[in-house]
């Protein structure tokens, strides 16, 4: 019982955090069409907001634009040719001998 109700609080918490994110989104995308009609209106006018200034609102609202996109971006890789590359090995490498085994059991009493 106790399995079912944390699978259904888990599934209810994906599912308010998807919504939450959603609408997140669209109240960035209304706010971005609000300053985009805003600026159409003016008609030539100077601007309320100068290119220096932030709005809070959109400061607030930027990290919901680069959500997820609907098509997977494609990373163009450069093609290499397939050299082998000389690497210098060390002369010598300071450390302790290998040893194949060592034997800790008390001495034969024989």
């Amino acid at each position: 019982m106790a399995s079912r109700s944390f699978a259904f609080r888990t599934l209810l918490a994906r599912g308010v955090l998807a919504l939450l994110l959603v609408f997140a989104q669209q109240q960035a995308t209304l706010h971005w069409l609000s300053h985009a009609v805003d600026s159409v209106s003016q008609n030539g006018q100077k601007a309320k907001h100068g290119p220096n200034d932030v709005c809070d609102e959109c400061a607030a609202l930027a990290a919901f634009g680069a959500m997820a996109t609907p098509t997977p971006l494609v990373l163009a890789l450069p093609h290499g040719d397939n050299a082998l590359v000389d690497v210098a090995r060390p002369v010598s490498v300071a450390r302790a001998p290998r040893l194949a085994f060592r034997s800790r059991a008390p001495p034969v009493l024989s």
